[in-house]
């Protein structure tokens, strides 16, 4: 039998840009779920479904608080 509740440990990420300083630290940190958009000049998500241990850092170190779940 299949099982389609596969991503129960997986929540969606993103970035208030509203907030951001562009610091770059969440690319420093998640190069893998974060990355740079030169012709905006801002971070974006590229990957947006992560575990909560995937970001747990960046959460807790950006100077803003940008780095926010939008399933809560």
């Amino acid at each position: 039998m299949e099982n389609n509740n596969t991503d129960t440990n997986y929540r969606e990420v993103a970035i208030e840009l509203g907030d951001c300083r562009s610091c770059q630290g969440c690319i420093d940190l998640n190069p893998d779920v974060f990355e740079w958009d030169e012709a905006l000049d801002m971070p974006y998500v590229c990957r947006s479904r992560v575990t909560e241990e995937e970001v747990r850092d960046i959460m807790n170190t950006c100077p803003e608080g940008c780095i926010v779940f939008v399933d809560d």
